[in-house]
């Protein structure tokens, strides 16, 4: 199975993105399933707090590139509909929500990473956005998540640059929470959503709703334009380079 669920003493849900011989990828199938999970979990008064991690030494390598560029426009505004209901569920989580990143956390694992309103590392993990490299904007509201962690300005250059951020640079930039050492994200993750969960679940609700606003316009940002990027030329262009292990090169079309 793509995700795996397991229930923890004291109300704790952990749900675990569960294709280690890919990294995880968050491809469509697991988006929808994510959405249906979540959903259960917000009206499941046994759950108090929910942690997101991914199986194998690794959060997620990002978006199935295999099935990207295979869908007209239309299909693909469908499809970003679903990540515009999973994300802005995950903002807006009126219980507490912890992600846990082991190792990688590129593309839209990234995104998926930042929807989280608290993010703990392990002192292993990467960072990086990487959706220029394959010629299309970020998605999974990152566009507004992001800024709102590190700044617009710093934003922009993870972006644009692709860089590697390490766990330590994340820490000292605010995007993310905390550190633990390899192999305990998930321990520390359940230990600070476990706290969270005594505070009093209404001013946590508006509170969340605040800090998300944002993001909305993003999410609906990406849904008119990615499908169109991702039918592009370059997009396509990009694809083959990263199969082909090669440097893309774009023509701007």
């Amino acid at each position: 199975m793509p995700i795996d669920l397991e229930t923890r003493d004291g109300g704790l849900l952990v749900i675990s993105l569960n294709e280690p011989v890919r990294r995880n990828p968050v491809g469509h199938p697991v988006r929808q399933e994510l959405v249906q999970i979540l959903s259960q979990a917000e009206r499941d008064v046994d759950v108090r707090a929910v942690v997101l991690t991914g199986k194998g030494g690794h959060f997620s390598s990002g978006g199935d590139i295999r099935d990207q560029g295979m869908c007209s426009i239309a299909q693909q505004r469908e499809r970003f509909a679903t990540v515009k209901d999973m994300i802005g569920r995950m903002v807006r989580f009126p219980k507490p929500l912890v992600v846990a990143v082991e190792g990688w956390a590129a593309g839209a694992g990234f995104g998926l990473a930042m929807a989280c309103p608290m993010v703990v590392a392990s002192r292993g993990a990467m960072f990086v956005a990487g959706f220029t490299r394959v010629g299309v904007i970020p998605d999974m509201g990152l566009l507004a998540t992001l800024p709102a962690r590190v700044g617009p300005a710093k934003a922009r250059r993870i972006i644009m640059s692709n860089r590697k951020i390490t766990a330590d640079e994340a820490l000292a930039s605010g995007l993310v929470d905390a550190l633990a050492d390899e192999g305990q994200a998930v321990e520390m993750a359940c230990a600070l959503a476990s706290e969270e969960a005594e505070v009093a679940p209404l001013p946590r609700q508006y509170i969340a709703d605040w800090f998300a606003r944002d993001v909305d316009a993003a999410l609906e940002y990406e849904r008119q334009l990615q499908p169109i990027l991702l039918n592009s030329a370059d997009a396509a262009e990009g694809r083959s380079a990263f199969f082909e292990k090669r440097t893309p090169h774009f023509k701007g079309c």
